[in-house]
């Protein structure tokens, strides 16, 4: 009987506790089921000015003030020409943002001078809402400046000028010159289009009427149409009369092939480079060392064959027309070296881009490009155009040809 009572005690302790912990779990599971859930909102933005406005780009600053309970999976923001831009318009996200919330965005490719409207977006899982508007107007931009250089250089058929081009704010796609017979020439007329786009540039015209007037204007293509630099006009010279005969004087073929084709090039060079009108006479000279010739238009050429080129040629014809044989030369002009006349420089300078280049010499013949030698004749167009424009130049500076 008194294990039996016992039995019973430890029963009720049992049961006692199992039955109070099912208690407590109803009530607990209660409560959760009454607790109010917290409903998911739109965030909340704001906008703040835009910084750093420039021609084509600007920085916008937002700041998520609150994100409505549930997380922003994207913020950014939407801008345009129009007022209340939105997320399915034109706009640009943030990839980073502060613990404060606040994002950053730059934008680009604007277009200049013109007002924009731009908006903070955020997006939670409720949709998307925005900041307040804010607006900025792009600056106008730094158009390239294209300036023609003072000094130009024109033959009978081309025109030698320089360019420099100040970079502006605008993207270049290409970049030349435009010429005519009319003034403001345009790109749907003569034009030369640059390989290379630089700061600067020398440009030659070729293929030019002699004794004719020509508009000149340098060009870009930009992202806001195409731009024209300063107009200039210039004239190219009086295509030259340099002629000569030949006396073979007993030469056999070959050596008279090689005076004729120097004289014939030379000739050439003198009659679209100068405007110098006259008539030599050439002459085979075997005894003659190299060559010679005076003031009166007899040029004597000797045996060796170094001496039987197109640069020798211009070299004794530069003498037919004062270069060391006429008192103008070496008692005025170039008494003292340098020259003293202002065009020849001025060509030399141009033509070479050193500014302090001058036309060097003494009383027999001038430097550089003189050609005063076998060793100087490099064959090239170059030197040979250099000759004849300094022989032009010291014409215009009062060196006579006749």
């Amino acid at each position: 009987m008194k294990n039996s009572n016992s039995f019973i005690k430890f029963l009720i302790l049992v049961i006692i506790p199992i039955s109070s912990c099912s208690s407590d779990d109803s009530v607990k599971e209660e409560k959760e089921e009454n607790k109010p859930v917290k409903e998911i909102v739109l965030a909340t933005l704001k906008t703040n000015e835009a910084e750093e406005v420039d021609v084509f780009r600007a920085t916008i600053f937002g700041e998520i003030i609150d994100n409505g309970g549930a997380s922003v999976t994207e913020h950014g923001v939407c801008y345009g020409v129009i007022e209340n831009p939105t997320y399915d318009g034109t706009k640009k996200n943030s990839s980073s943002i502060k613990g404060s919330g606040e994002f950053k965005v730059n934008l680009g490719d604007l277009v200049a001078e013109s007002v924009y409207y731009a908006r903070a977006y955020g997006v939670n899982a409720k949709g998307v809402n925005y900041g307040n508007q804010i607006s900025f107007i792009t600056l106008s931009p730094v158009y390239p400046l294209l300036k023609v250089g003072e000094i130009k250089v024109a033959g009978a058929h081309d025109i030698f000028i320089d360019v420099e081009l100040e970079e502006g704010d605008l993207d270049i796609t290409e970049l030349g010159i435009v010429y005519g017979t009319s003034v403001t020439p345009t790109i749907e007329g003569n034009k030369i289009i640059r390989d290379n786009i630089g700061q600067s540039f020398k440009q030659r015209i070729s293929n030019l009427i002699p004794e004719t007037l020509y508009y000149i204007r340098p060009y870009v293509k930009t992202s806001q149409g195409i731009l024209y630099g300063e107009e200039i006009s210039l004239q190219t010279i009086k295509k030259g009369d340099f002629t000569y005969s030949f006396n073979q004087n007993g030469a056999d073929a070959a050596t008279v092939a090689r005076i004729k084709t120097a004289f014939d090039i030379a000739t050439t060079y003198y009659n679209n480079f100068t405007s110098i009108v006259k008539h030599v006479t050439v002459n085979y000279s075997p005894d003659t060392p190299t060559a010679d010739a005076n003031f009166d238009g007899w040029i004597r050429v000797g045996a060796n064959s170094g001496y039987q080129k197109a640069g020798t040629a211009m070299h004794e014809m530069a003498h037919t027309v004062g270069v060391g044989t006429h008192w103008k030369y070496f008692d005025d002009l170039m008494k003292t070296s340098p020259w003293k006349g202002n065009r020849a420089n001025e060509i030399i300078q141009m033509m070479t881009d050193d500014p302090s280049a001058v036309v060097k010499g003494d009383k027999v013949h001038f430097w550089p490009y003189g050609i005063n030698g076998a060793h100087e004749d490099d064959g090239t167009d170059f030197l040979y155009m250099m000759n004849a424009l300094i022989l032009q130049g010291m014409k215009e500076d009062g060196l006579p040809s006749n």
